[in-house]
């Protein structure tokens, strides 16, 4: 049974879609605010959110970028839900990590039905179409069975590419497609020469990867991976850029802002820590 979180701060909203989400056989659990939701995320990962953009305190769009930053919670789709239908709010409700986007009043049926694209995306799609690399059942399916075995050391590397979100601002959606496959074809190449035939390269969506490897192949992987994708991802940039060493972008105050151009972050667990 999927469990879905709904944050939203109108109580009778909650009690509307709670009420509908478990007659269709969903579980579900509820928060009022932003903080709330990070309490609840931290205590029981859900399968879905559907999240209020406006919440009092910590909004929709914080809850959201919070949750890509955090390993364990960014695989999550996310259903924003706001009565604000301008554009600009919906890019950047995309930018900060949602995956799809309904607006005040919303017919449950119809939510219902993007509630189970999302869900079907999550468990079914074995494949990513952006990169081709396995997607986020194979992922989850190879850490199950990796941790799994207590016999054979193991290594889950979690990447993703730092200020992708100020390069699609910089510069464009389909050029920021073309920085995500430079990274998972670095990752791919990395692996192939610092790894081994059994090492797992997956795409969990958007500029999250993750790597299974061995404890003693990290230190490879993760340095030739992260030079093969400075060399790469070089010619994405336009010369002053590359010059420069740095993007610009304009921030929420219209303020002007330079950013440093994208690498690879990574986070590394490993049976060595238990």
């Amino acid at each position: 049974m999927s469990k879905i979180l709904i944050v939203d701060d109108e109580p009778t909203i909650v009690e509307l879609l709670e009420e509908h989400l478990r007659s269709e056989g969903y579980d579900t659990a509820h928060a009022y605010s932003g903080e709330e939701a990070l309490q609840a995320l931290g205590k029981n990962v859900p399968d879905l959110v559907i999240l209020d953009l406006m919440l009092p305190g910590m909004d929709g769009y914080e809850v959201c970028r919070l949750m890509q930053q955090d390993p364990r919670l960014n695989h999550i789709p996310v259903i924003m839900l706001t009565a604000r239908s301008a554009v600009p709010n919906k890019v950047l409700g995309y930018q900060r990590g949602a995956d799809d986007y309904v607006l005040k009043p919303f017919d449950p049926e119809e939510l219902s039905v993007r509630v189970r694209a999302q869900l079907h995306h999550l468990y079914h799609d074995t494949v990513a179409e952006l990169t081709g690399l396995p997607g986020a059942q194979a992922i989850e399916d190879t850490i199950r069975k990796t941790t799994a075995d207590h016999d054979n050391p193991w290594a889950i590397i979690y990447v993703d590419v730092a200020n992708a979100t100020a390069y699609n601002e910089a510069y464009t959606f389909i050029e920021g497609d073309e920085l995500i496959k430079v990274a998972g074809e670095a990752l791919t190449e990395a692996v192939k020469e610092a790894g081994n035939h059994n090492d797992f390269v997956g795409h969990m969506g958007g500029d999250k990867f993750v790597v299974v490897t061995r404890p003693e192949h990290v230190e490879g992987i993760t340095s030739q991976a992260q030079s093969l994708f400075a060399e790469h991802s070089q010619e994405l940039y336009s010369p002053t850029d590359r010059h420069q060493g740095y993007m610009v972008t304009m921030n929420h105050q219209g303020l002007l802002s330079h950013v440093k151009l994208c690498s690879l972050d990574f986070d590394v667990i490993s049976s060595e820590d238990e």
